[in-house]
């Protein structure tokens, strides 16, 4: 499907325009654990259970010894180890008098909800909104992106590769060719990488949309109606993960950590990717650009094991972390103008994302999503 005329005919690039941006954060609601009490001379103190996303937790303080005992209460538990917010452990029991040394800290508590959900909480809580956009089968005109010029740590060439990024999609946004999720290389020369949504129906489920377009200098294009374990029915926040392995000439797309498609290039042909920025929610001059929320784009210059994918797909990264060459969380404070790179790696030059737009009231904003995508803190 990326190989029509008009989806490669050259045209001029719309003026880029840029504007601030803005943020903001929520809290929720302190949630303490029940001190212990003391029983048969000996402390019974328990630990709390974490509070819920966003709340303070701490756990509950240990009892003290009963009359006559001849040990100090237990400590309290600590935090939940997945609840978010600000966490303190609970204090040990305090010793009665002549009754030993007080007692140590409990284990950890029960983990916090995330919203009502189960799994991992948000850790950032801002996000990318391509919302300018339009969905469905229209044309887009607000031309709304981020470009980032990766210059020399961009992976080109046949050379190994990861992207990773968390997607809010709705049902509107499941049709091919006029929602691009990103694409990098260069224009009508078949030398681009990049992702955009399927056009058939999943094979054997005809009302689930929910199909995914990987592509690659003409060679992948897999429009072929794999499951994804999604259903297209449900608005959502779903993670996909793109990795190429340049020895095997293989393209492996992942959603929500497990792999869906498998792709071999044909006569094991080589990628010829060319550098150029990298485009977040167009595909210019084509655009066709996607309406949704974007979250923990991540670029790398090697290939993503499976289980490297599952192992961290719903976890924020450190920014150290080995082979990563483009690291963007979205989490910009109000008057921002650009999306900042948050690789940490000593040495590394920062690709900060410039968002850009057709008109000045259509460049990408950050929003404080409802739901939070699931991404733990690491």
């Amino acid at each position: 499907m990326r190989l029509s005329s008009a989806r490669w005919r050259a045209t001029a690039v719309s003026a880029w325009l840029l504007t601030s941006v803005g943020c903001s954060s929520g809290s929720g609601s302190p949630a303490l654990g029940v001190a212990g009490t003391s029983s048969g001379g000996s402390g019974a103190g328990s630990g709390g259970v974490a509070g819920s996303s966003g709340g303070v937790s701490a756990g509950g303080g240990g009892g003290a010894a009963g009359v006559g005992g001849t040990l100090a209460g237990s400590g309290g538990a600590a935090a939940g180890a997945t609840g978010a917010g600000t966490s303190s452990a609970g204090a040990a029991g305090a010793g009665a008098p002549n009754a030993g040394a007080a007692g140590t800290a409990g284990a950890a508590g029960v983990a916090g909800a995330a919203g009502g959900n189960s799994g991992p909480t948000s850790c950032a809580g801002h996000a990318l909104s391509l919302a300018a956009n339009t969905t469905g089968s229209v044309t887009d005109i607000a031309h709304s992106l981020v470009a980032m010029d990766l210059m020399t740590d961009l992976p080109i060439g046949n050379a190994d590769r990861s992207i990773e990024l968390w997607l809010y999609v709705k049902p509107t946004d499941w049709f091919a060719e006029r929602n691009e999720i990103y694409v990098y290389g260069t224009v009508g020369m078949l030398q681009q990488v990049g992702l955009d949504f399927g056009m058939p129906a999943v094979k054997g489920m005809p009302n689930n949309h929910a199909t995914l377009g990987p592509y690659t200098d003409g060679i992948f294009d897999d429009d072929t109606g794999v499951y994804l374990g999604i259903d297209s029915a449900a608005a959502q926040w779903l993670h996909v993960a793109l990795t190429y392995d340049g020895t095997n000439t293989t393209l492996r797309t992942y959603v929500n950590g497990a792999l869906r498609i498998t792709t071999k290039s044909v006569n094991s042909t080589k990628l010829i990717t060319t550098a150029s920025p990298f485009y977040l929610g167009c595909n210019p001059p084509y655009y066709g650009c996607f309406n949704g929320l974007v979250d923990e784009l991540r670029i790398w210059n090697v290939m993503r094991t499976d289980a490297e994918i599952m192992g961290a797909y719903n976890k924020a990264l450190v920014g150290t972390e080995p082979g990563l060459v483009g690291y963007w969380k979205f989490d910009e404070a109000p008057g921002a103008m650009t999306a900042a790179d948050s690789v940490k790696t000593a040495g590394h030059t920062a690709h900060n994302g410039t968002l850009m737009a057709a008109t000045p009231d259509a460049v990408p904003t950050f929003v404080t999503p409802d739901p939070l995508p699931p991404v733990a803190c690491p």
